[in-house]
C-alpha cells in the first residue's frame, strides 16, 4: 500500500521591512544653505553660480591675507623677510585668479559632467569652511567700523578722506577747496600719522628713490609744521567735486567723523545684492559680504572706492534704463578718477546690447552730469581744479603698490622708467577692452575686474584699487541669473539642433565626427528612455537613428539652462 506522504504546507509569511533611513552627514545639512540639492538641468544656472561663488571666496581670502601686517610673520622666515614686498603681489594675483575662474565660460561637456554631481566637491567644501572662518574677521571689522563711525573721534588712515573732509569745511567757509587746501591745516585738525599722508619727491625727498620710512616722514613733517610749508606732502584735493560734496552735511552739522558715510555706502551695496539675488543665493550674499575683509578695512579707512563702486554697480544693474544708468555713471565719474576707466567698457556694453547711437547718447548724459557737478569749481579756478584732478598722475609721487611696481622694493630693485609702466597699462587696457567686446553680452559683470586690471601695471597700484571688484561682480552675476533663464529657450534649442543634426537642425542631418558618440553617451543619462524606440545605439552606424528616437526629449533638454 502506497504510503501517503503529508506535505507540510508552510504559510506564506512575507515580512514587510521598513526602509533603512541613513542618517545624513552633518556637513551636508549646513551645506544646503549654500549648495542646493536640486541639480536638475532646469536648475543648472543656480548650481553653476553657487559653484562660482566658491571662487569669489578664494579671492576674498587672498585679499584678507593681504591685510595682515607682514611684520607679524616675516621675521620668522628669513626668505620671506627678503622678498616680503612680493607677498601682496602674489596674493592679489591669487584674487585675480579667483575672480577669473568665477566668470570664465564653461564648455558644454563640462556643464553636463558637473550637472551629474549632486554633492559639492572637497575643494568647494574646504574653500567654504575657510570663507566662514574669514567671515569671523569680517564681522570683527564690521563691529570696528560701527564703533569708529559713531563712538570715537575721527581717525582717517587715508589722507584722501581727511583732505576731502577738510574740503567740505572750506567750502562752507566760502573758500575754494581746490586752491585753499593745505595738508598742514589737516594735520592740525585731525590726528593724522605721517605714514597716512602721501609724500612727494620734492624738497627733502627730492633725491630719494624708494618710498620714505615712517620715521623719515615724521621728521620731515615736524620740520614742515615749524616752517609753515609742506612741499614734500600732497596738499591738493585730488578727486572730482562729488568726493567732498557728499560730505557737506557732516561739515554743516559740525560732525567731523564721516566714516559713517562709507559704512552706509557698503551696507547699501549689500542690501542691493540681497534684493537682486534669488533666495537660494542670499546666504552667499551675506557670507561674501562678511568674508570681504578688504572692503571692511576700506570702510574703516574711509576709502572713496566704496562710494564710486556703489554707483558703478547701479549703472550696470540699471543698464536697461537709459536715463538712470547714465545718471549713475555720471555720478561715479564725478566721484573718483578710477571710474573713468569704466567709460569705454560701458560704451562697448551698450553698443553690443543696443546700438552705437544709444551708447553716444548715454555717455553724453553721463558726461553732462559729471560736468554739471564740477563746473562751478572749474569756473571758480580752472587751473586749481585741473591741478587737483590730475594730481595722481601729474605730481611727483613715489612708486608704490601691489602690482608690477612691487619688484622695485625687492633685492632686484627693478624700477623701470615711468613711461614703461604707462605703456604696459595702456596695452593691458586695450587687451581688456577687446576681451570685454567678446564676453560682455554673456558676462557683463566681468567689467569689475577688467576695468581695474590695467592699474596692476601702473606706477602706483594701491591694493584698494582692486578690493572693490569681487563682491560687486557677484552682485551683478546674481542679478542676471533670472534674466538669462528666461531668454535662452529658443536659442538653446537651435544650438543643440545644429550641434546634433546638422546646420538646418533637422533629424535628417548627421552628427559631427566624434560628437555623436559623446552626445549619445551623455544624453541618455540625463533624459528618460524614448517611448517609441527599440533601436540599439552602437556609436557609429545608428547615430542619426538614435538621435531621432531622442528628439522629443532633446527638445525639452535643449530648452534647459544647462546648455547656455
Amino acid at each position: 500500500m502506497r504510503e501517503k506522504t503529508k506535505v507540510a504546507i508552510q504559510p506564506d509569511i512575507r515580512q514587510t521591512t521598513q526602509p533603512v533611513q541613513l542618517q545624513e552627514p552633518r556637513w551636508k545639512r549646513w551645506m544646503r544653505y549654500f549648495y542646493t540639492d536640486d541639480v536638475s538641468p532646469d536648475n543648472y544656472p543656480l548650481v553653476d553660480l553657487q559653484r562660482r561663488a566658491g571662487w569669489f571666496c578664494l579671492a576674498f581670502i587672498a585679499q584678507a591675507l593681504n591685510e595682515i601686517d607682514r611684520s607679524l610673520y616675516v621675521g620668522y622666515i628669513p626668505l620671506l623677510k627678503t622678498w616680503s614686498a612680493l607677498i601682496p603681489f602674489v596674493l592679489i594675483l591669487v584674487s585675480f585668479y579667483g575672480m577669473w575662474m568665477a566668470f570664465r565660460p564653461t564648455s558644454l561637456k563640462r556643464k553636463v559632467e558637473r550637472s551629474q554631481k549632486k554633492d559639492p566637491s572637497r575643494l568647494q567644501r574646504v574653500i567654504l569652511v575657510c570663507a566662514l572662518l574669514t567671515a569671523i574677521a569680517g564681522s570683527i571689522e564690521f563691529g570696528r567700523s560701527v564703533v569708529m563711525s559713531f563712538f570715537l573721534p575721527p581717525q582717517y588712515t587715508n589722507d584722501g578722506t581727511s583732505l576731502d573732509t577738510n574740503a567740505a569745511v572750506l567750502l562752507l567757509e566760502g573758500r575754494n577747496p581746490y586752491s585753499d587746501s593745505n595738508i598742514l591745516s589737516v594735520v592740525r585738525r585731525y590726528p593724522i600719522l605721517p605714514n597716512w599722508t602721501t609724500p612727494l619727491r620734492v624738497g627733502q625727498f627730492a633725491n630719494e628713490r624708494l618710498y620714505p620710512s615712517a620715521s623719515e616722514m615724521r621728521s620731515v613733517l615736524d620740520t614742515d609744521l615749524k616752517a609753515g610749508s609742506a612741499p614734500e606732502f600732497e596738499s591738493k584735493v585730488s578727486y572730482p567735486a562729488l568726493a567732498f560734496l557728499t560730505l557737506l552735511p557732516f561739515a554743516w552739522l559740525n560732525f567731523q567723523n564721516v566714516l559713517s558715510f562709507y559704512l552706509f555706502s557698503y551696507l547699501l551695496l549689500v542690501y542691493i545684492g540681497w534684493k537682486v539675488a534669488r533666495p537660494e543665493l542670499r546666504p552667499w550674499v551675506l557670507l561674501l559680504s562678511l568674508t570681504n575683509v578688504s572692503m571692511w578695512t576700506s570702510v574703516v579707512g574711509g576709502n572713496l572706492d566704496i562710494f564710486y563702486t556703489l554707483l558703478i554697480v547701479l549703472a550696470w544693474l540699471m543698464r536697461d534704463s537709459r536715463s538712470w544708468s547714465a545718471i549713475f555713471l555720471g555720478l561715479a565719474l564725478a566721484s573718483k578718477q578710477i571710474a573713468w576707466f569704466y567709460i569705454p567698457f560701458y560704451a562697448i556694453l551698450i553698443m553690443r546690447q543696443y546700438s552705437f547711437k544709444e551708447a553716444v547718447q548715454r555717455l553724453s548724459v553721463a558726461g553732462l552730469v559729471a560736468l554739471a557737478i564740477n563746473l562751478p569749481f572749474i569756473l571758480w579756478n580752472p587751473h586749481a581744479w585741473l591741478a587737483g584732478v590730475l594730481a595722481p598722475v601729474a605730481d611727483p609721487m613715489f612708486p608704490m603698490g601691489v602690482g608690477l611696481i612691487s619688484f622695485s622694493a625687492t633685492p632686484l630693485q627693478l624700477t623701470l622708467p615711468s613711461f614703461v609702466y604707462t605703456g604696459l597699462e595702456l596695452l593691458t587696457l586695450l587687451a581688456c577692452l577687446a576681451w570685454y567686446w567678446h564676453i560682455c553680452q554673456k558676462r557683463p559683470e566681468a567689467v569689475m575686474l577688467l576695468a581695474v586690471l590695467p592699474l596692476f601695471f601702473a606706477w602706483r597700484s594701491l591694493p584698494s584699487y582692486f578690493y572693490c571688484s569681487a563682491f560687486p561682480m557677484f552682485i551683478l552675476m546674481s542679478s542676471s541669473l533670472n534674466v538669462k533663464s528666461r531668454q535662452q529657450s529658443h536659442k538653446m534649442l537651435s544650438r543643440l539642433g545644429r550641434l546634433l543634426f546638422g546646420p538646418n537642425g533637422e533629424t535628417e542631418g548627421e552628427l559631427s565626427p566624434g560628437m555623436g558618440a559623446w552626445a549619445m553617451s551623455r544624453v541618455p543619462q540625463l533624459l528618460p528612455a524614448p517611448a517609441q524606440s527599440s533601436r540599439r545605439f552602437d556609436g557609429k552606424r545608428n547615430t542619426s537613428l538614435a538621435a531621432r528616437d531622442y528628439l522629443p526629449e532633446l527638445r525639452s533638454f535643449a530648452s534647459s539652462p544647462l546648455l547656455e
